[in-house]
């Protein structure tokens, strides 16, 4: 696999490329986020294996955030920009409330948690916010042993609904950063690309990989311990 950059007036446009299809992350002039699949043979099936573990990492953390509700730590982050204290610390004083607002979501907001996370088969699935569910398309992420398997799908379009863009050999997936079906989840998909623009070519890793699993797994393992 393979990773290409390339800059435009709004931002990078990321390229992974495999055999005769590559999976695509733009930042549109919308302000939203596009994740697209090029195939040649309309295979709408890509595969992020842990030999290319820079990429395979941010799917990782991608999926644990998810899976966690990691989604007030960002904005606890942002404000911790504006102080001087011990980023460690900092958060210590915020933990009680970061769990609370979890319990909260989770209270008043499941039914659209369960819909992006099944939980019992470890399935990530959005429905684009590009138009209504009924006939938007959607994508897949599902962890396997040490693979994600991204799937991308089309649906029938029904009379009355406006109609999402797909064809034989293309289909994309809108993440709105306002408005979006699954806010605020469309944070981490953004923390993801950003964190994307700062990979460099997968092939560049070689024997770097077993002391970056070992980091990352230490990371995690601070992380669940907590």
């Amino acid at each position: 696999m393979k990773v290409v950059k390339q800059k435009n007036e709004d931002g990078v446009r990321i390229f992974l490329q495999e055999d005769n299809k590559y999976l695509s992350f733009v930042f549109g002039g919308n302000g939203d986020l596009y994740w697209s699949i090029h195939s040649k043979d309309g295979d709408n099936n890509f595969t992020i294996a842990k030999e290319n573990y820079g990429i395979y990492e941010l799917f990782e953390e991608l999926f644990y955030d998810i899976e966690n509700i990691n989604i007030f730590k960002d904005y606890y982050d942002s404000l911790y920009l504006e102080v001087d204290e011990n980023h460690d610390e900092y958060l210590k004083m915020y933990e009680e409330e970061i769990e609370e607002k979890k319990k909260r979501y989770k209270l008043f907001n499941y039914a659209n948690y369960n819909e992006l996370f099944d939980q019992k088969n470890g399935i990530i699935t959005w429905y684009s916010d590009e138009t209504a569910h009924k006939v938007a398309n959607y994508l897949k992420i599902k962890k396997e042993k040490d693979i994600f398997n991204i799937e991308f799908y089309t649906q029938p379009h029904i009379d009355g609904y406006d109609e999402d863009f797909h064809s034989s050999n293309y289909v994309s997936i809108r993440f709105r950063n306002s408005g979006s079906s699954y806010n605020p989840f469309n944070i981490l998909f953004m923390k993801m690309y950003n964190n994307l623009k700062e990979v460099d070519d997968v092939n560049d890793y070689g024997h770097q990989i077993h002391i970056e699993e070992y980091l990352y797994n230490q990371k995690r393992v601070k992380k669940i311990s907590k």
